[in-house]
């Protein structure tokens, strides 16, 4: 099977998981953002532990996990942010915890432990807080549309830029980083993702047209150089694929690293314009 027809296979497979999941309610749109949050966690673990670096893999499991709960808590209106009162324990507990694992480099350890949650799990924090809070003056409620739409551009910005790459790329975008992107691919990615932002304001309301513009330009800006800082990652440890659970795709760091960047970015706008 060609890399190509394997990519669209898995891609539609997995599209297909993903908008029935966020579709049907926000209890399955939960949980498998729970299992991307965890196992993205738990692959940044297995891609920077070596023999110098080695992350609280179960304690930065643990606390992702729990740091998903409190924040699926807030968003949904069951506490308030007190709860993340919690967090504050739990971070300083991974200090403690490498007082006693007698590692060469702790602090190397702990920095990693902490980039890990700040790079994975926070912006899928924040990506379940736009999906309850969005439209702040309203009752707490579930809006996949919102969380839909992020999701339909940030794949029209992939699928635009791998195909008008692939056959009209030419200028490198970031040759030092990563060889293949070009300034071609990224302007096609960022006219895709603008046509679907005007099909997705004409269904999709809670935005109007040039707000959805706005998100649509924000998505492919920042998920690009969301997918350059995975592979500046990649290249830093020499990897190809962060994983192999996606195949053609690699793993949930290759498929989800535009979200990594965008997500907070596009928090902030909705902030500042008003929507949380």
């Amino acid at each position: 099977m060609s890399n190509l027809l394997q990519r669209v296979i898995t891609g539609a497979g997995f599209g297909i998981v993903m908008i029935a999941t966020v579709w049907f309610s926000h209890w399955s749109f939960s949980a498998i953002f729970f299992l991307i949050a965890i196992l993205g966690l738990r692959e940044f673990f297995q891609l920077i532990t070596s023999d110098r670096i080695q992350p609280q893999v179960i304690s930065g499991l643990m606390i992702g996990a729990g740091a998903f709960l409190m924040n699926w808590l807030f968003a949904n209106g069951s506490y308030t942010a007190a709860i993340f009162m919690w967090l504050i324990p739990a971070i300083a507990l991974l200090f403690i915890i490498e007082l006693y694992r007698n590692k060469a480099h702790p602090f190397e350890n702990i920095a990693m432990t902490l980039t890990g949650l700040a790079y994975i799990i926070v912006p899928i924090l924040l990506l379940v807080q736009m999906a309850y809070r969005f439209n702040p003056d309203d009752a707490i409620t579930y809006h996949n549309n919102v969380v839909l739409g992020f999701i339909f551009l940030v794949w029209s910005s992939d699928t635009g830029a791998y195909f008008i790459g692939s056959k009209f790329g030419k200028n490198r975008l970031f040759e030092r980083i990563s060889p293949k992107k070009s300034w071609e691919g990224f302007f096609g990615g960022l006219a895709l993702a603008l046509l679907v932002a005007r099909i997705l304001s004409l269904y999709f309301t809670e935005l109007d047209f040039y707000q959805w513009m706005i998100v649509a330009t924000i998505t492919v800006v920042a998920g690009t150089l969301g997918d350059l800082v995975e592979s500046m990652l990649k290249r830093s440890i020499g990897v190809k694929d962060s994983g192999t659970l996606l195949p053609g795709h690699g793993g949930i760091l290759d498929r989800f690293d535009a979200f990594f960047i965008a997500v907070p970015l596009i928090y902030f706008y909705f902030h500042l314009i008003g929507k949380l």
